[in-house]
């Protein structure tokens, strides 16, 4: 067990559980077992497919710690605490247009009469950037981190900001690195259960800067032919630990 001191980085799919629903389609008869299934099994694959591009082009810049659920928990410990804070919000940011350009890439999932493939478009992306001190420990094949600023992180998470879209940044973070740079910075005092108020800034970002991919027209047929061969091979969170958490 290890002291540790640096950044803990929480980035998180807003509206998951409202997409993972399946409604009443376990009542049709016959059907609605296989439905639900269907339904569930594509939500796993396109929130993992989500989740799997925010973190590829985290890769290097942030390790991954863990999944939980719609969310991946990263942290890092860098040397270099003038240059490195700059890198890693221009990281972050630039994870909120690759997952909304991974959005227009799946549009070929319309085409699947699911739940979760109707309404995929509406799922948004959240970050919460934190340094603090935490305790990585081993456990199992795993190392995880640990300690109240980890806990401070996790209750940021449930907050009283309306939007579903935004980069969260502890006092911490701002003193070690100006975020006067970004021009619309709402300053906050947010509740946490159990620790002090805590000082946070948000960021809101602006899709219309967002250089998104051009897609090609094609056809209802070919684009449900794309949509099956999509889901062909699933895609799974224990997959995506497989390739990042326990490569290590």
């Amino acid at each position: 067990m290890e002291n540790k001191k640096g950044f803990i980085v929480l980035v998180d799919i807003s509206g998951y559980t409202k997409f993972v629903r399946t409604h009443n389609t376990r009542k049709i008869p016959f059907l609605g077992k296989s439905m639900k299934k269907t339904s569930e099994q594509h939500a796993e694959h396109i929130v993992s497919d989500l989740l799997e591009c925010v973190i590829n082009e985290l890769e290097g810049t942030l390790t991954v710690n863990k999944l939980q659920g719609d969310a991946v928990l990263f942290y890092s410990v860098p040397e270099n605490l003038v240059e490195y804070p700059k890198l890693l919000i221009e990281k972050i940011q630039s994870c909120f247009e690759i997952f909304s350009n991974r959005l227009n890439e799946l549009a070929f999932c319309g085409t699947c009469s699911c739940d979760p493939c109707k309404q995929f478009g509406n799922l948004k992306l959240k970050s919460f950037i934190h340094y603090g001190d935490f305790l990585l420990k081993k456990v199992s094949r795993f190392e995880e981190i640990a300690g109240e600023d980890v806990i401070l992180a996790h209750r940021l998470m449930k907050n009283s900001i309306e939007t579903n879209e935004y980069i969260l940044f502890t006092k911490n973070v701002n003193d070690i690195t100006s975020l006067k740079e970004f021009d619309n910075l709402e300053e906050r005092i947010e509740k946490c259960e159990g620790l002090d108020d805590a000082k946070v800034y948000v960021f809101y970002p602006n899709r219309e800067n967002y250089s998104e991919i051009e897609r090609e027209n094609i056809s209802w047929l070919k684009q449900f032919i794309t949509m099956n061969k999509y889901f062909k091979k699933p895609k799974t969170k224990q997959g995506i630990e497989e390739k990042f958490i326990l490569a290590n």
